[in-house]
């Protein structure tokens, strides 16, 4: 009898009853059955987060517990950490712009921010700045680039990782120029990048789209400079150090 009741529950789509409901303490009619629904509806939110997360498109999974906050990392005066790990800046449409050498950080850091989004049920999406021009450039070229933008319409956080490491092609440069247009006052952003503002034309090879992309895009950010050398680099030389100390 117990196997056909878990046979139901799986044919209705009651995963979570079907893998915990022997584990339920039968006091009341009503007591037991709050606890099944109860049961049921956390899996369910469970398997939307993890739905929600894979959707995002992390590369790697970071978290906030496991961030060295340090006095290289140099918050402007109306910025507290608070406010960015508790996901504050969303809701009045802000972004962040985490600017700085390479390994310093930053995308440990977005990506923290973003995962944290994710588990209290914030649609996000995380790409590089080479991948989303490319996933531009080739939804452009197929004819499905109108769906892919409407797609990122019902995000309420775009990571954009690593712009400044390789210079966009011309009809790239604009079409990320747009996406990030589309999100100003609509939704927020965490940017990173290794090069200053001064220098990003060096990416978009267009000094007014350039212009116009950084006017879009600082008017509502909070901009966190990491300094300091590389936090990889600092930990392979700690390993060296501690191997030939043995």
């Amino acid at each position: 009898m117990a196997e056909q009741i878990e046979q139901y529950m799986r044919t209705l789509k009651l995963g979570g009853l079907a893998k915990n409901w022997r584990s339920v303490q039968y006091i009341s009619t009503e007591q037991y059955l709050t606890e099944l629904l109860k049961i049921e509806l956390h899996e369910r939110e469970v398997n939307r987060i993890n739905r929600m997360v894979k959707t995002a498109g992390f590369r790697v999974m970071k978290t906030l517990d496991d961030f060295v906050w340090n006095s290289s990392i140099e918050l402007p005066h109306d910025l507290t950490r608070e406010y960015m790990t508790e996901l504050s800046f969303l809701q009045p449409k802000e972004n962040l712009i985490f600017m700085g050498a390479v390994g310093t950080g930053k995308t440990h850091l977005a990506t923290a921010i973003a995962l944290k989004a994710c588990q209290e049920g914030r649609r996000v999406r995380f790409f590089t700045a080479a991948e989303l021009a490319n996933i531009l450039l080739e939804r452009n070229t197929k004819g499905t680039l109108n769906n892919f933008l409407n797609t990122l319409k019902k995000v309420e956080l775009i990571v954009i990782d690593e712009i400044g490491f390789v210079p966009l092609h011309k009809d790239a440069a604009e079409l990320l120029f747009q996406v990030i247009s589309d999100c100003y006052e609509r939704k927020s952003l965490i940017i990173t990048s290794n090069l200053e503002f001064s220098q990003w034309n060096t990416v978009f090879g267009d000094n007014r789209l350039t212009a116009a992309l950084v006017d879009r895009l600082i008017h509502h950010s909070h901009i966190i400079i990491f300094s300091g050398e590389s936090y990889r680099l600092t930990q392979s030389m700690n390993r060296r150090r501690t191997k030939k100390g043995v």
